[in-house]
C-alpha cells in the first residue's frame, strides 16, 4: 500500500528525473544544496548499485522498495518483542506508515528512508533498555546519513544524566557517556568538513542557494525568518494544516507527559527534540523532516495504549 501510495505521489520525480538526480547529485559532489553533502550513506548505495550494471532508474526504485519493507519487517519485530499482541502489532505498522504517507512532501531523498529506519532503533532502545549496548554503533553509523544523528547522541547524553539524578560526577564514570560525546565530537567534525571539503558547486535542479555561504555546520543556515515569509507563499490552507498538526501534536504531548511513564517521557522528549530543529534550520513546509519525530510519536502511541490494555 505505501510502496504504491509513493508510486501516485512521486512518479515523474521519485522514478525520472529530480529525486534520482538529487541524490545522485551528492556523490557527485554538485548537491543543490550544500547542506546535503554530508548525507553520503543513501546516495554511496546508489552508487554502488549503478557501478553493478543497474540503471538509476532502477536503482532508485529497488532502493526505495527495499526500505519500505525493511522499515516494515524492521518495527513490526521491534514491536512483536515489546508486546504479545498482534491487534497492538497490526495497529502500530498501520499508524506508522499512515504517518509516512500522510506527510509525504514534493521531496523525497534516499537519507529521508534511511532516517526512518534509525529512528525505529532508537525508540525500540528507549523502550527497551537492554539493547542500548547498540546505541552507540546505531548512532555512528547514522551520522554518516544524516544531521539528525547528532540531535540523538544529545538526547540519550541528557537521558543518561536524567538517570544518573542528574549527577555529573557518576554520569562522567559511565562509559555511554564517552562513546556519545565521541559520536557528538565526530558527528559535527564531520558534518562540517564533508561540507566544506567535498563540496565543489551547487548543482541546477533546484536553484537553492540560501546555504552556500557556509554559515553553520558547513551548510546549516539559520530559517525563522525564512519560515515565516513561507506562510504567505499562496499555500494558505496546506500551510495552516501542517502548522495545526504539529502545534496539536506537540500540546498534546504537554498535556498528557505527567500521565506519561518514565519511557513514554524519553520518547516524548525525544519527538520534541526533533520538531524544534524544523522551525529553527529547516522548512516546516517539508514534510518529510517529520519523519524522525512521527516514528518516536507511533512508538509513544502503541506504549500509551499498550500500557493501558495491561492495566485493563
Amino acid at each position: 500500500m505505501t510502496i504504491g501510495f509513493l508510486n501516485a505521489f512521486h512518479w515523474e520525480q521519485l522514478y525520472n528525473t529530480q529525486l534520482i538526480q538529487g541524490s545522485y547529485d551528492v556523490i557527485d559532489r554538485t548537491p543543490a544544496w550544500r547542506v546535503n553533502q554530508s548525507r553520503l550513506m543513501g546516495p554511496s548505495i546508489l552508487k554502488i548499485m549503478t557501478l553493478a550494471g543497474i540503471s538509476k532508474w532502477w536503482s532508485m526504485r529497488l532502493f526505495t522498495i527495499f526500505f519500505v519493507l525493511i522499515n516494515n519487517f524492521l518495527f513490526a519485530k521491534c514491536i512483536s518483542i515489546l508486546s504479545d499482541s498482534k491487534y497492538h502489532i497490526l495497529n502500530s505498522l498501520l499508524v506508522l506508515n499512515a504517518f509516512f504517507i500522510i506527510s509525504q512532501d514534493v521531496w523525497l531523498y534516499v537519507w529521508d528512508f534511511i532516517d526512518v529506519t534509525f529512528f525505529i532503533l532508537y525508540g525500540f532502545i528507549i523502550l527497551k533498555k537492554d539493547f542500548i549496548k547498540f546505541l552507540p554503533f546505531i548512532n555512528f553509523l547514522h551520522i554518516f546519513n544524516r544531521e539528525t544523528a547528532l540531535i540523538m547522541a544529545s538526547f540519550f547524553i541528557i537521558r543518561l544524566f536524567l538517570e544518573k539524578n542528574k549527577n555529573i560526577k557518576h554520569l562522567i564514570k559511565d562509559r555511554l557517556f564517552y562513546w556519545l560525546s565521541f559520536n557528538f565530537l565526530f558527528g559535527v567534525s564531520y558534518t562540517y568538513f564533508s561540507r566544506k571539503l567535498l563540496f565543489i558547486k551547487q548543482s541546477e535542479l533546484t536553484g537553492g542557494g540560501q546555504d552556500l555561504n557556509n554559515n553553520f555546520l558547513g551548510g546549516n543556515w539559520i530559517t525563522p525568518s525564512l519560515n515565516y515569509s513561507t506562510l504567505f507563499n499562496g499555500e494558505t490552507v496546506s500551510n495552516f494544516i501542517i502548522l495545526f498538526s504539529v502545534f496539536l501534536v506537540v500540546i498534546t504531548i504537554i498535556r498528557k507527559y505527567s500521565t506519561f511513564n518514565t519511557p513514554e517521557k524519553y520518547l516524548a522528549l525525544s519527538t520534541l527534540l526533533n520538531i524544534v530543529p524544523v522551525f529553527l534550520f529547516g522548512i516546516f513546509i517539508e514534510t518529510r523532516q517529520y519523519f524522525p519525530s512521527l516514528v518516536t510519536l507511533t512508538y509513544l502511541i502503541f506504549s500509551v495504549y499498550n500500557s493501558n490494555s495491561v492495566k485493563e
